[in-house]
């Protein structure tokens, strides 16, 4: 497909230096060793791993951990995975499956911003959609969507694809009336829009209909709030099975791909961070 091959040339072009968080307690540490392990061999990356204690022998049975795979053991690999990050030593990090209550404030301590301003990565027939605010504590006020939009916007640009962003709101735009919410949230919406478009940026309010925005070719569908974000990501990702690359960290000046711990494989955030370092 189109997208995959696009972010896969440009990690084996890149091959860079990428981290990633495991907590061996959970049970998708193997998944996560065996991600790492296909990225390192199929030359995507050079592997660092960051966990808090060595893998048994069920984890890790051809014992590459050490060897073939790099890694730093620590107390507290959150804070590990962070530095790594900042000091340089490795070009981009991904989250893994180390906690986000324990991540996400690490991040926000060491780079001094408020909010991460996650962008999801998706993979729909083909093509690449962004999907944002997707954090639940993000989007919370129009300044944080603004700021949003401008990381996504960023972000569009290091995958070289076309910046389109379609504003979702709580229903269709005939559904005026029917609700004071609703109402309440078409008109914030409208307004988002139009301060898009003051901008220069193509916008437009699709309401509830995120299907028809992607099968009109907006690359950002923008959520109402980041709680919206995360049922929408859970819904198609985690139900329906679309691809996911993770979640880009666009209010960092470095390359953080979070990620969920329901996922099944890591490979595709691993591919995706070395793509944009």
């Amino acid at each position: 497909m189109i997208g995959s091959l696009l972010i896969s040339e440009m990690a084996l072009k890149r091959k860079a230096k990428v981290a990633i968080g495991c907590d061996f307690a959970s049970k998708a540490s193997p998944l996560l060793l065996n991600s790492l392990l296909f990225a390192t061999r199929e030359r995507y990356v050079e592997p660092l791993l960051v966990a808090g204690q060595l893998p048994g022998e069920d984890d890790d049975p051809e014992g590459v951990v050490g060897d073939e795979i790099p890694a730093i053991i620590s107390p507290s690999p959150w804070e590990d995975l962070v530095s790594v990050l900042k000091e340089d030593i490795v070009d981009s990090a991904v989250r893994g499956n180390l906690s986000s209550r324990k991540v996400a404030p690490s991040l926000r301590g060491a780079f001094g911003c408020k909010n991460l301003c996650r962008a999801s990565l998706l993979e729909v027939d083909g093509k690449l959609v962004m999907l944002a605010p997707v954090g639940i504590d993000e989007g919370d006020t129009r300044a944080d969507m603004l700021d949003v939009v401008s990381g996504c916007m960023h972000f569009a640009s290091k995958l070289g694809i076309s910046f389109r962003v379609a504003v979702i709101s709580g229903g269709r735009l005939e559904d005026k009336g029917r609700s004071p919410k609703v109402d309440r949230m078409l008109e914030e919406a409208d307004q988002l829009v139009g301060i898009l478009k003051s901008r220069g940026v193509e916008a437009m309010n699709f309401g509830v209909e995120i299907e028809r925005a992607i099968d009109e070719g907006f690359t950002l569908a923008l959520a109402p709030d980041g709680v919206f974000g995360n049922l929408i990501f859970r819904s198609l990702v985690l139900v329906g099975k679309i691809q996911s690359y993770g979640a880009c960290a666009t209010a960092l000046p470095k390359v953080f791909i979070d990620t969920s711990r329901s996922k099944s494989s890591y490979l595709l955030p691993l591919i995706l961070a070395s793509a944009l370092s």
